[in-house]
């Protein structure tokens, strides 16, 4: 089935290279400047769209009002289980980090559009708790490898995020993705509480 799709980014070589990177998975692609009148007037679309700031939230659930049928894929500049469960009830169909490689994108995207979703079990987790309430912490199995409790070791000796990515080899953005997976997966809401989650099960 031919679906139109449509790429929504703030930055034009991004949203470009978006384009690129959905064409060379054989996705047809445009940029129309009213999103919301295109998708009111196009059938079998999919909407690619970059959520930075609180009119693209409202940009998402708009779309999703426009049409009940429209694919809305969220690009998100930090992907965390709260945004990503605020992203699909605002309609999307999956959420992808905005600074993803280009197969995963193709991947996510291709998965939405056949109807499928890429959701991590957290996420899922989040999405069975009312909303308005906080989500079970996760799991006591959830315990760091060996390698995330060097990290978190690393960060109650005070080593910043920026050194710990330089040590380990990986980019900062990366390490902090990284290190808010972990934080999640121990329940903690961030780096004071998962170190105190830390010291208390002997893992510092």
């Amino acid at each position: 089935m031919f679906v139109r799709i449509a790429v929504a980014d703030p930055l034009p070589v991004f949203r470009r290279g978006v384009m690129a990177i959905l064409r060379d998975a054989g996705f047809e692609t445009e940029a129309p400047d009213d999103l919301v009148a295109w998708v009111r007037g196009h059938q079998a679309t999919a909407a690619l769209v970059t959520v930075c700031s609180e009119s693209d939230w409202q940009l998402l659930e708009t779309l999703h009002r426009a049409s009940a049928d429209v694919v809305l894929v969220a690009l998100l500049e930090q992907v965390t289980v709260a945004d990503s469960v605020r992203a699909l009830r605002a309609g999307a169909s999956c959420v992808v980090p905005r600074d993803t490689s280009p197969s995963a994108l193709q991947e996510a995207f291709g998965a939405a559009v056949r109807g499928q979703s890429l959701v991590s079990i957290e996420v899922l987790r989040a999405l069975t708790v009312p909303s308005g309430t906080a989500p079970a912490p996760a799991p006591a199995s959830n315990q760091p490898s060996p390698d995330e409790r060097k990290w978190l070791r690393e960060l109650a000796r005070g080593t910043t995020v920026g050194r710990l990515a330089s040590d380990v080899g990986y980019s900062e953005r990366m390490m902090f993705r990284l290190l808010r997976d972990l934080y999640t997966r121990l329940g903690a809401d961030n780096r004071t509480d998962a170190l105190i989650k830390a010291q208390a099960q002997g893992w510092l």
